[in-house]
C-alpha cells in the first residue's frame, strides 16, 4: 500500500502548501472523516480520542472494545480508499474489502455475512405523514443485478478532469445509488461515504466529510429521496432518479464540502 502522501501528491488543492502543511491537513482530514462517519452511525468516541487511537495505536479508558475497533476498522478502510486511487476500475472485491474493514464485529453471524452481499431481507422505520412505517430495502435476490447497474455507472474511477460541482454531483449519485440498493446487512452508510469520495480524491479534491452535527438533516434527506423514488428490483434498469429530493441532497453535499475546505484554510493561515 502506498503512503498517503504518495497517493495524493498531485491533488490540486494542496498546491502551494509546504511538506509539513500537506502532511498535517491529510492527517487531520483522515481523523475528521473517521470520527464523523462513525459518529453518524452512533459511535460515541470523541474526536480527540479518535485521533489518539489512530495516531498512538492504543486503547482509551472508557472506550468499549467495539467502538475502539470501529475506529481502527474505519481507519483501515480510508487507507484502502487511498490505495484504490492507483486503479482505474472498481470491482466487487474492492467493495468487499472495504466492508470487511468497517465491519469489525468479533461475533460471526452466518445470516449477516461480512465481505459479501446480504442474504436476508432488511429494512428500516421511516416517518410517513407523521407515522412510523417499516420499509424494506431491495431484496437480497436483486442485489447482484442492482449492483451491476451501480458498477456500470461508478466502476470507472479513472481521472476525469472535472469541476468541483460536477464531482459533488457524482458523489451524490454514487451515494444515493449505493444506499438505495443497501447491498449489505450493515455498514452501507459508511461504505457509501467511502466509495463516493473516490471520485473526489481521484480528481484532486478534498474528501467530502458529512458533519455528524447535521446527522438528522442528512438522514432526513436520504429518507425523503428513497420514499419518493421508484422501488428498486430485479427489473430495474436504473438505480437513480433525478428529482427535487435528489437536488436537495446535492445542495446539502455541496454545503458539506465546506467542512474540509475550512480545515484546509486553517492550515494555510
Amino acid at each position: 500500500m502506498k503512503p498517503l502522501d504518495e497517493t495524493t501528491k498531485d491533488a490540486k488543492v494542496y498546491e502551494g502548501l509546504t511538506t509539513y502543511q500537506k502532511s498535517a491537513i491529510k492527517e487531520r482530514l483522515k481523523i475528521e472523516w473517521i470520527y464523523t462517519s462513525n459518529a453518524i452511525e452512533g459511535n460515541t468516541v470523541s474526536l480527540g480520542d479518535t485521533a489518539f487511537i489512530i495516531e498512538q495505536g492504543l486503547t482509551v479508558g472508557g472506550v468499549s472494545l467495539k467502538e475502539h475497533e470501529e475506529v481502527v476498522g474505519h481507519a483501515r478502510a480510508v487507507d484502502i480508499v487511498y490505495e484504490l486511487l492507483n486503479k482505474n476500475t472498481l470491482c466487487e472485491e474492492d467493495i468487499f474489502r472495504l466492508h470487511k474493514a468497517v465491519q469489525t464485529s468479533l461475533v460471526i453471524d452466518i445470516d449477516c455475512p461480512i465481505g459479501a452481499y446480504k442474504i436476508e431481507v432488511n429494512g428500516r422505520y421511516v416517518k410517513v405523514n407523521g407515522k412510523r412505517e417499516h420499509k424494506y430495502y431491495p431484496h437480497p435476490n436483486n442485489v447482484k443485478h442492482l449492483m451491476g447497474l451501480w458498477f456500470h455507472e461508478f466502476g470507472d474511477i479513472s481521472k476525469k478532469e472535472i469541476s468541483l460541482n460536477e464531482c459533488i454531483k457524482i458523489y451524490t449519485r454514487c451515494h444515493v445509488g449505493f444506499t438505495s440498493i443497501h447491498p449489505f446487512f450493515d455498514g452501507n452508510g459508511r461504505l457509501a461515504r467511502l466509495l463516493s469520495n473516490i471520485t473526489m480524491l481521484k480528481n484532486g479534491y478534498l474528501p467530502l466529510i458529512v458533519s455528524n452535527k447535521r446527522r438528522e438533516k442528512y438522514i432526513e434527506l436520504l429518507s425523503s429521496y428513497n420514499l419518493n423514488s421508484s422501488e428498486l428490483n430485479g427489473k430495474s434498469n436504473s438505480i437513480i432518479e433525478k428529482n427535487n429530493y435528489f437536488n436537495e441532497l446535492y445542495a446539502f453535499f455541496k454545503s458539506e464540502y465546506q467542512n474540509s475546505q475550512t480545515l484546509l484554510d486553517e492550515i494555510k493561515r
